[in-house]
């Protein structure tokens, strides 16, 4: 075994084919004149031990049959299952030749050399020069790591310049059989030459087609994109085509441009042919401590009135979107949001958002420990028929600062807060209010089980109101409407929670009964009338608020008096089956009704009874239930419900909504509709998708002058789609019908069809 290692230790140079093929110079002769002639060895993976090949970076691995060296002409020949291995490289053939003199090589019989990413280069032959620097294939194919493959009829390297050549290549990332029968790949790209370099890290054709199923529908005469190294590269992005009622047949180009590591942009330009051409853009760019994008799109098209009718006139309409995020120190960040549409119904009739109010905002904000500050502007932009620009506010600014100390009086914990707000409008009442507030919190747990809250809470509001007799919504403008000027405000409460977990252990489960009872007190002062509600009017008792010591969500709305409140949770857990139930009622005992209109769940001296169901099995069917019932007729007065089903192959989900509030406020009517959506993988690659939503009865909008909507939404279809995919290894195709049923102003109810394509690694 010595020996073997020694003639190893002096011939084992010729394992250096394995760099050189990717064009490593040779520093020193291959062979020593004391070879022996004919060794035959086994086939044994063995590492070079000589100081030559001591660092990793030298290490090399050698199998082969038989070894043949001839000290006349100076070749090296070996035989039989060669493998030559080093830095990740991996050669293999059925001989390899080498001649020392020429500083010529030949891999000869299946070779095969995979490279350190996996890819694998088959070929008859590989013919090496320039002491093995430069390579010449015939009959090359690559098969790439993810599936991708490339054939060529010949290729060539150069070390010097780092490109390689290929001569009548074609290259596709379609799953090709190798069973003879000349099967042609869903898609491939054909060139004349493809040129590779390495140093761009870009892949050039020179007179290329594009086939599909073996027939050419698109040449060119040249044609770039980045290798598989690359993880962004400058480009066309997949096409987006579809029709609609509204913009007629539309084809958007997308050009994503790289600048750096740091900045990118995609500008797409979309052809309609009812208006004309949209122009769209996204740039983004990350600065080290944060990072931004902005978005937006622009048109000059005709103008339309209110009845959809063409005025005759030109404008220009768009949009404008951007949001970001910055960390300026440990504690400290921002992020900000902006959104800007040049009409209401812009962004509905170019799809690009079904939105009805644009938000932008800034905030500012620091995290001390358990300890917070923050300070933020917000401004809204209305986009439905009755909002008026003049009458809607926006926040400048909105501070609020919470400070929890250290120190632990009776066992519980402190927490100090206030806030700021300046509520501003161009044509309409204006408000001004500081809080301060401290809030005192502790649990208890008894021996017995009994679960104890405890909440004691202050708080002083100071309110400034201007121009009071403009409000934007008189239902919320105070019990009698305000007047002009300063308004103080005291609060206190204290609230305490019992509840009394009762556990029982099954053979397939847990069951956990919790009865709840919370009592709240607060002193009946009455909310005075220059109170105006501008934070808390999407209020409504439900499952999420039954228990909170604060019902409402905002500052303005405060529930006085003293209430009870009970009810039990039950769950269980089993290892197939979960259930999560909760049901409850509340008491007034003293006070007088919340500050808002009847509906809310609140009216009388006993609340609405409001629940919850969840229930999920296997993971397979997931559902849930909330509800809200009259006190007295138990007429559900909220019912809604979601129900999942499927897994990752299939998937229907079911969702039904019904309220019957009689809520007296601007877009809080009552509603009921059902919504149905899923999809069906029937196939490995096949996919049906599809959505229906459906009003069931007759929506009455409040006081709306508008002659297109009208006064009622009458029952029937909204929307609904139907859509079909297609997906594999080298292609994703999409199509959807979808078809709406509702108006507003310049967006019209219609069918859109939308088709996309996707080329694996092409766009």
């Amino acid at each position: 075994m010595s020996a073997s290692i020694h003639f190893i230790q002096r011939a084992i140079r010729p394992a250096k084919i394995a760099l050189l093929l990717i064009g490593t110079s040779v520093s020193s002769p291959w062979w020593q004149a004391t070879a022996q002639e004919n060794v035959p060895k086994a086939t044994t993976k063995v590492a070079a031990p000589d100081k030559a090949f001591a660092t990793s970076s030298e290490q090399v691995e050698f199998i082969a049959d038989q070894l043949v060296y001839n000290p006349d002409t100076r070749e090296v020949r070996a035989i039989g299952n060669v493998t030559l291995a080093r830095d990740g490289y991996t050669l293999k053939a059925g001989e390899v030749f080498y001649n020392e003199i020429s500083g010529e090589g030949l891999a000869v019989g299946a070779v095969e050399l995979t490279t350190p990413n996996g890819d694998v280069i088959i070929a008859p032959q590989i013919k090496l020069e320039n002491q093995l620097r430069d390579a010449f294939v015939e009959n090359i194919r690559l098969i790439m790591t993810d599936g991708s493959q490339a054939v060529a009829l010949s290729g060539e390297r150069i070390s010097e310049t780092g490109r390689t050549t290929l001569k009548r290549a074609a290259y596709s990332p379609c799953q090709v059989c190798a069973d003879g029968s000349g099967k042609q790949p869903l898609w491939q790209l054909k060139a004349v030459k493809v040129v590779h370099d390495k140093g761009k890290r870009r892949l050039y054709y020179d007179d290329a087609f594009l086939e599909v199923f073996g027939i050419p529908i698109f040449w060119t005469p040249y044609f770039s994109h980045p290798d598989p190294t690359v993880d962004r590269a400058s480009g066309l992005l997949p096409l987006d085509i579809q029709t609609s009622r509204n913009l007629g047949f539309v084809a958007g180009i997308p050009y994503y441009h790289v600048f750096n590591e740091s900045i990118d942009a995609t500008v797409t330009p979309v052809i309609t042919t009812r208006e004309g051409l949209v122009l769209k853009g996204q740039y983004r760019q990350h600065i080290g401590n944060g990072q931004f994008k902005f978005d937006g799109s622009i048109t000059y098209t005709d103008a339309r009135d209110i009845n959809n009718a063409l005025t005759g006139d030109k404008e220009f309409r768009g949009h404008i979107s951007s949001e970001g995020l910055f960390n300026h120190s440990k504690n400290w960040r921002s992020q900000y949001r902006l959104n800007y549409a040049s009409d209401d119904t812009y962004l509905g009739r170019y799809e690009i958002s079904n939105v009805d109010t644009l938000v932008s905002e800034y905030l500012l904000e620091g995290f001390f420990g358990e300890s917070y500050a923050s300070a933020r502007t917000i401004a809204f932009q209305g986009l439905r028929i009755e909002d008026n620009a003049g009458l809607a506010a926006f926040a400048l600014p909105l501070i609020d600062v919470e400070y929890i100390p250290t120190i632990k009086p009776l066992g519980g914990t402190i927490s100090l807060r206030g806030n700021a707000l300046a509520l501003h409008r161009t044509s309409g009442l204006d408000t001004q209010r500081v809080s301060t507030s401290a809030n005192w919190q502790r649990r208890w747990i008894t021996p017995k089980g009994f679960v104890l809250d405890v909440d004691a809470f202050a708080r002083a509001d100071l309110y400034n109101l201007d121009e009071t007799d403009r409000p934007d919504d008189p239902a919320f403008s105070g019990s009698f409407g305000g007047a002009d000027g300063g308004e103080l405000r005291t609060l206190a409460r204290a609230t305490g929670t019992i509840s009394w977990p009762l556990v029982k252990y099954a053979g397939t489960g847990t069951h956990t009964i919790e009865p709840i009872l919370e009592v709240s007190v607060s002193p009946r002062r009455g909310t005075p009338n220059n109170i105006i509600n501008e934070d808390s009017r999407a209020f409504e008792l439900n499952d999420l608020n039954l228990f909170s010591p604060d019902r409402s969500s905002g500052f303005d709305l405060f529930e006085e008096g003293s209430r009870a409140t009970l009810g039990v949770r039950w769950r269980y857990e089993g290892g197939d089956f979960t259930t999560d139930i909760l049901i409850g009622q509340s008491w007034r005992i003293t006070g007088q009704n919340v500050v808002l209109a009847d509906g809310i769940g609140l009216e009388g001296d006993f609340s609405d009874i409001v629940g919850r169901t969840n229930i999920s099995y296997k993971g397979w069917v997931d559902f849930e239930h909330r509800y809200r019932l009259d006190d007295k007729s138990f007429t559900l007065r909220r019912n809604e419900f979601d129900v999942t089903f499927g897994d990752n192959t299939k998937r229907l989900r079911i969702g039904y909504i019904d309220l019957n509030r009689n809520l007296p406020f601007l877009n809080r009517e009552d509603r009921s509709e059902i919504r149905v959506d899923g999809f069906y993988k029937f196939d490995q690659n096949w996919k049906l998708t599809g959505g229906w939503v459906r009003r069931l009865e007759d929506t009455a909008f409040l006081n709306i002058p508008n002659p297109i909507l009208g006064l009622v939404q009458p029952k029937g279809p909204v929307e609904y789609s139907v859509g079909i995919e297609y997906e594999n290894e080298c292609i994703q195709l999409g199509l959807r019908l979808r078809e709406t049923f509702t108006r507003d102003r310049d967006v019209e109810p219609g069918t859109s069809i939308m088709f996309r394509v996707k080329l694996t690694n092409l766009g």
